[in-house]
């Protein structure tokens, strides 16, 4: 990946070519934003560039040039002057003499395997999200390797660098072993930290980074990628993106659902909220589109639930557009508008629709704090009848 192929982030982008033409490479940065953004694509790219054995000067940027043996070491996330560190399960547990030994060796092969895979994956595409198995913090078996490579000279030149992506991963243990590497700088080292839940940082650590805020992307570069990259129709790319809430991996992940079906179904669940017994109906049809109850517990389901209640959010959002004006341009779901002005004719006071939004959008949050499902369900239903049927 090249600058160019990072979407969005120019201003982040100009930052870190500024350092690199004024030779000012700071010891510590932390990256952070919203999850999908790029955050571990522009550290990688920052990482390969000031790696390069044979910049190049594009249209006033400085670029690597993607051929040399570092770029494609970098390339492959297999270059000895950068680490890439992520959450790790736990493995087997070891006895003191080996505590400085590679997490890694306490892996089965199994999850050595599958973290080669992820790693594959994320070498080919920056913006893959790495998912494994029982893998949710950042222990101090990494932060004690980062601090032993550290401490190694390389086997090549160029300059080091260490990135730990989704920073706020770290454990409290790892986090306190980490904060002792800041406090001894090395010269030839840059740490990146990538993060989506900066404020779950120790404040301390943050305080010896170069913090760097990456922004959400703008609709249209997440449509054009989708459309460029993944050969998505351009009309399809513009709904994922309205979507996707500025995460190009949110956009990569809807691509897999039926949105079409999806918003049909979106308009049947109003219209059951309306009918009798519609408690029972609701939360029942929700559960057929989500996946059942038990497994709408697992997080994949969540995330599924979560996208479905989102495109609902959107739909009302087109309703309340429409009930305060005519103008039909930022409709989303424009293929739906007659459903839609049907709806707003019935029901379309700015009041009651921004009140049914809210109610939704305190769903969502529910669902992410991993709140029952059922009773989620049950109340937003509730919520929605009483505020559109003013019961």
């Amino acid at each position: 990946m090249a600058w160019q192929e990072i979407i969005g982030q120019e201003r982040v982008k100009n930052i870190l070519q500024r350092a690199i033409a004024e030779r000012r490479i700071a010891h510590a940065y932390c990256f952070w934003g919203a999850e999908g953004i790029g955050k571990d694509a522009l550290a990688l790219e920052f990482a390969k560039t000031l790696n390069c054995d044979n910049l190049q000067e594009r249209e006033g940027r400085t670029e690597a040039c993607g051929e040399c043996k570092s770029c494609l070491q970098a390339s492959h996330l297999q270059h000895p002057n950068i680490q890439f560190i992520f959450s790790l399960p736990a493995g087997k547990s070891t006895s003191s003499e080996e505590k400085g030994t590679s997490p890694l060796l306490r892996l089965t092969d199994d999850q050595i395997q599958l973290i080669q895979e992820q790693l594959r994956r994320k070498s080919e595409n920056p913006y893959h999200n790495i998912t494994i198995p029982n893998a949710a913090q950042i222990r101090i078996a990494s932060i004690r390797e980062v601090k032993k490579q550290i401490a190694m000279s390389s086997p090549q030149g160029g300059r080091r660098f260490v990135i730990i992506s989704e920073a706020d991963a770290m454990n409290q243990e790892a986090a306190n072993a980490f904060l002792k590497t800041l406090e001894e700088p090395n010269a030839e080292v840059t740490i990146i930290l990538t993060s989506s839940r900066k404020e779950q940082i120790l404040s301390t650590i943050l305080s010896r980074c170069q913090q760097i805020r990456c922004d959400a992307l703008f609709d249209e570069d997440i449509a054009r990628a989708l459309h460029e990259r993944e050969s998505v129709p351009m009309e399809e790319a513009r709904l994922i993106a309205r979507l996707a809430d500025g995460s190009y991996s949110k956009a990569c992940e809807l691509m897999g659902e039926d949105l079409r079906q999806l918003r049909v179904d979106i308009v049947n669940l109003l219209r059951i909220i309306l009918t009798p017994r519609f408690v029972l109906k609701f939360t029942h049809e929700l559960s057929n589109i989500s996946g059942n109850s038990r497994a709408a517990s697992g997080d994949k389901d969540r995330s599924k639930l979560e996208r479905m209640l989102i495109l609902l959010l959107v739909w009302i959002r087109d309703a309340y557009t429409l009930s305060v004006s005519d103008y039909e341009g930022s409709v989303i779901n424009i293929d739906q508008v007659e459903d839609l002005k049907k709806f707003v004719a019935k029901f379309g006071t700015s009041g009651n629709l921004d009140a049914v939004a809210l109610a939704i959008e305190r769903t969502i949050h529910h669902v992410r704090r991993n709140v029952s499902v059922s009773l989620a369900l049950t109340t937003l239903a509730l919520d929605i009848r009483r505020i559109l049927r003013q019961e």
